[in-house]
């Protein structure tokens, strides 16, 4: 064999073993890319009641009088409702508000003031004068809004004195307006008659219990005394607020009969049926 054909022959099996030599290599493993990251389920969130974009704020008037020897004579703190809608100030429901302040703080330079300086000439000055008046939302929800107030004052005597306050109001076109009894129960002839109805039937039960937080003729003093202005209204029910001395003795304080809104059937305006 020539030395040419030779030559061939050589490379010819160089390149060959060179071939399988590659095709047994095994290829390097790469790096595998990590899955992206897998976000957890987020629970849902429960479905909110109805946002009617009232909100009520504190709007709060304090300080104090003293004598020209820096003795106390009268401390006051008033907390006022103030009604927002979605950050507006609501005419109707603060002009009443607003109007409420500004009498009740006359009232206290023009008639609590003069009262205690005299008692303090004349010697008979228990103490300082004390008024302090606060309040609940006890309902907020679609369009009706009610709040709950507590008047408390100390003028001398032995005890303070307590009122219980309360406004219920329809939202309306973006303000509020005042609501009777009669707009409550427009489906009654007689609702004060009604509603005094079903709290004697409480005071009944609880009188039965408690008899000494009750006069014994409390029933005849709740058809006299009752205002029809003293109700307010919570989710599911009517309150009756009657005043401290009104049916039991000052250690009852202002009492308080709720009604069912269920029991009242018909006779409630439809917005307020269960």
């Amino acid at each position: 064999m020539n030395p040419t054909r030779k030559i061939q022959l050589f490379s010819l099996l160089c390149a060959c073993l060179l071939w399988l030599a590659g095709c047994s290599q095994k290829p390097e493993p790469q790096p595998e890319t990590p899955a992206p990251p897998v976000s957890p389920v987020q629970p849902e969130e429960p479905t909110s009641p109805e946002n009617n974009g009232v909100a009520i704020e504190s709007d709060l008037s304090a300080g104090q009088e003293q004598s020209d020897q820096g003795k106390t004579l009268l401390r006051w703190s008033l907390s006022i409702p103030r009604a927002l809608l979605d950050g507006e100030p609501m005419m109707n429901i603060g002009n009443y508000y607003d109007n409420y302040k500004e009498k009740r703080l006359l009232s206290l330079q023009e008639e609590l003031l003069p009262m205690a300086r005299q008692r303090l000439e004349d010697g008979v000055l228990l103490g300082a004068f004390d008024v302090e008046e606060d309040f609940a939302v006890v309902r907020n929800q679609g369009n009706v809004l009610s709040i709950r107030r507590s008047c408390r004052q100390y003028s001398g005597g032995a005890h303070e004195a307590v009122e219980e306050k309360a406004e219920t109001w329809l939202l309306r076109e973006g303000d509020c307006y005042l609501l009777s009894l009669a707009d409550l129960l427009p489906g009654a002839q007689d609702p004060r008659a009604l509603v005094l109805e079903q709290a004697a039937l409480l005071a009944q039960k609880q009188a039965a219990e408690q008899p000494d937080q009750f006069y014994e003729n409390y029933q005849e003093a709740m058809e006299q005394t009752w205002q029809p202005e003293d109700f307010y209204l919570t989710e599911d029910s009517l309150g009756l607020i009657f005043q401290q001395y009104a049916v039991g003795p000052y250690t009852s304080g202002a009492m308080t009969f709720e009604i069912p809104l269920a029991q009242l059937g018909d006779n409630l305006t439809e917005e307020l049926r269960p």
